[in-house]
């Protein structure tokens, strides 16, 4: 995914940073839940654990391998303000043996003076038969996190 921003890459940065911001985005896209836990500096580079709750129904057969619990994990990320990346995976609170998600957040200054959020990751249900369908389910939430996301930094930004 990208987003591009109308702001300098250290207003970006500093803004993602911002715990004032990231409180704005508790339930956003399809997350029920979205808080930070915590957020420290180490060695120059920041680690933040954040509590992420997805609200999305799921079916009968999937509930059996993934329990009654929310669907819910801990994202645990950490900036590189000299790579102007984060690098993140998630520790699940439900079914940790069955899924794995990992990747990276960059910010990119372009010549406009403007800012591209690129995000990747890779997401993987260990379920037989329907581990594909709960992967489409996290990434469709995740993306339209993302998207909401976006357009409360961009009024962040702006203001």
């Amino acid at each position: 995914m990208a987003h591009e921003f109308d702001a300098e890459v250290d207003a970006v940065a500093a803004a993602m940073l911002d715990l004032d911001f990231q409180k704005t985005l508790d339930g956003v896209g399809h997350l029920a839940e979205r808080r930070v836990l915590e957020q420290t500096d180490k060695g120059g580079k920041t680690l933040r654990r954040s509590r992420c709750v997805l609200d999305i129904k799921i079916d009968g057969t999937a509930k059996k391998f993934i329990g009654d619990g929310d669907p819910a994990w801990v994202e645990v990320a950490e900036w590189d303000p000299i790579k102007l990346a984060w690098t993140w995976h998630i520790e699940p609170e439900v079914a940790g043996d069955l899924l794995e998600a990992a990747g990276r957040t960059e910010l990119i200054a372009t010549d406009r003076g403007t800012t591209i959020r690129t995000v990747e990751g890779k997401v993987k249900v260990k379920v037989p038969f329907y581990g594909g369908k709960v992967e489409g389910w996290i990434v469709d939430g995740l993306e339209s996190s993302y998207d909401e996301e976006a357009e409360l930094l961009a009024d962040w930004l702006a203001s």
